[in-house]
């Protein structure tokens, strides 16, 4: 009998989970989960499983499937980089429709920051400012976040310039921006805030075999893809 509460909230919870496994193909919840991805656009939440569900949806109903609404799902998932959303995203997208105009045009942005080439997203992004960005507000800011982000993991300090250019501000919004990370602009260069990340670490695990890349190196291949020398 002791067992008989137990059974019965297993096997609630069984019902549950195939009832929602069920949902996951139903065409039926399409209008809902777009409409959730533009609120998400609307009001700055997120929503990845949302998300994922609804590009799942339009793997299996290909008819249903909207180009603008996948759009603004990748663009949603760039905001989390580094984040690994937008690549989970680009699973369930087929190839012919990654093709398409728009969100061929979305991934070169992503390519251009994948790739830490900072100078080029802000020109990639123009042709996306009215289908896309001009309904999911703080996309910019979001991807300057990153791109501190990215810098501060690699450089004890960098060319004023250079930061400019990446951030795609002029001088007196960059040093703002950068200065509210605990950044210093000295003259012509920017001193980055120390950190376990762009230190100089013991070469003990690279001595005893380990294949970690080194700092010297990280930081070559980031000076190559800033054009840096």
């Amino acid at each position: 009998r002791a067992c008989r509460p137990a059974r019965a909230a297993l096997s609630q919870s069984l019902r549950r989970k195939e009832a929602m496994a069920a949902s996951a193909y139903d065409v039926a919840r399409v209008p809902s989960l777009e409409a959730n991805v533009r609120q998400q656009c609307a009001d700055g939440t997120y929503d990845l499983d949302n998300n994922l569900a609804l590009l799942k949806l339009y793997q299996f109903h290909p008819e249903k499937s909207d180009s603008a609404v996948v759009g603004r799902v990748l663009v949603k998932a760039l905001t989390r980089l580094p984040a690994s959303d937008y690549l989970m995203c680009t699973y369930l997208i087929p190839e012919r429709v990654q093709e398409e105009e728009l969100l061929a045009q979305v991934a070169a942005v992503a390519a251009l920051l994948e790739t830490c080439q900072f100078r080029g997203v802000w020109a990639a992004l123009e042709p996306l400012q009215e289908p896309l960005l001009q309904h999911i507000p703080g996309v910019a800011d979001a991807l300057r976040d990153f791109v501190v982000h990215t810098l501060g993991l690699t450089y004890q300090a960098i060319p004023a310039a250079h930061v400019t250019a990446s951030l795609g501000l002029d001088a007196a919004a960059a040093a703002k921006l950068v200065e509210a990370r605990g950044w210093r602009v000295e003259g012509e260069l920017v001193q980055v805030a120390l950190n376990d990340d762009n230190q100089a670490k013991p070469r003990k695990a690279a001595e005893e075999g380990g294949g970690a890349l080194q700092l010297g190196q990280l930081t070559k291949v980031m000076s190559a893809a800033f054009g840096l020398h």
